[in-house]
């Protein structure tokens, strides 16, 4: 199925909306790819939104933590919203929810970055 992203920009941030599933690392080559694009222009500041996403392999929650490391080296932060009820199980099991920025909506990530 692959997965699909699509970007809204918002004043203080981008956010990234992922839909579908992906299950090699070329098909997280183009999130990776766009949050480069947005690195590079100094817009460091990222949303990644997974309300299309129910589960995560370890792939996709190495995808995670590469890009909250990008962020956080290019002096930006990363948010991570609307994680399904399993995402958040794996978060919980891997301590990454200590680690991770998760926001329980796009709003309330946009206003953190905002403050």
């Amino acid at each position: 199925m692959g997965i699909e992203l699509s970007e809204i920009n918002h004043t203080t941030c981008f956010e990234i909306k992922l839909s579908g599933s992906a299950l090699s690392d070329i098909e997280f080559e183009a999130l990776h790819e766009l949050v480069n694009e947005h690195l590079e222009k100094d817009e460091n500041n990222l949303i990644l939104n997974l309300a299309g996403v129910k589960v995560l392999n370890s792939l996709g929650i190495n995808a995670l933590i590469r890009i909250f490391t990008r962020c956080r080296n290019h002096g930006g932060d990363l948010y991570i919203v609307n994680i399904s009820d399993k995402i958040n199980q794996v978060l919980l099991l891997t301590k990454l929810n200590t680690v991770l920025n998760i926001a329980p909506s796009v709003e309330e990530a946009v206003t953190n970055f905002n403050s």
